[in-house]
C-alpha cells in the first residue's frame, strides 16, 4: 500500500499568496499616493495664498495713487518662484503664475471714487492638473 502525503505548497497556493500580496501592496501604494497628493496640494495652496496676501499687504503700504499693475507686478520681479503675467498661461516649470488686475473707481460703477479693487489670481500645476487661487480686496483712499 502506498501512502501519499502532501508536503510543501502546491502551485495554486503560491499563486493565491502572490495575488493577495499584490492586492495589499497596491492598496497601500494607492493610499500613500493620495496622501502625498493631498499634502502637496495643501503646501502649494498655502504658498499661493501667501503670495496673494503679501501682494495685498504691499499694495496697502503704497500711496493710493501708486496702486497700479506696474507697481504691483514690480514687487514680484526678483522672485524666482512667481511669474507675473498679464495673461493666464502657465509656465513650463513648477512655479506659480500670478495675474493681477487693478480696477480703478473710474472703471467700475460699484466702487466709490476713493477705492481701488485688486484681484489676484495664482495658478500652479499639481499632478498634471491646473489649480487656481483667486482673491480680491478693495483699498480705500485715506
Amino acid at each position: 500500500m502506498k501512502n501519499n502525503k502532501e508536503r510543501g505548497f502546491a502551485l495554486t497556493d503560491a499563486i493565491i499568496a502572490i495575488i493577495i500580496i499584490m492586492i495589499f501592496t497596491s492598496v497601500i501604494i494607492i493610499i500613500s499616493y493620495n496622501i502625498y497628493l493631498q499634502s502637496s496640494f495643501i503646501k502649494r495652496n498655502t504658498k499661493a495664498t501667501n503670495i496673494i496676501v503679501n501682494l495685498f499687504e504691499y499694495a496697502k503700504s503704497l500711496d493710493f495713487d501708486d496702486i497700479n499693475y506696474n507697481d504691483l507686478s514690480d514687487y514680484y520681479d526678483n522672485n524666482n518662484e512667481v511669474i507675473v503675467e498679464e495673461d493666464v498661461t502657465l509656465p513650463a516649470g513648477r512655479g506659480y503664475t500670478l495675474n493681477i488686475a487693478v480696477e480703478d473707481s473710474s472703471n467700475n460703477n460699484q466702487l466709490d471714487e476713493y477705492s481701488k479693487k485688486i484681484t489676484a489670481t495664482v495658478r500652479y500645476k499639481l499632478a498634471k492638473k491646473e489649480k487656481k487661487v483667486e482673491m480680491s480686496t478693495i483699498i480705500n483712499k485715506h
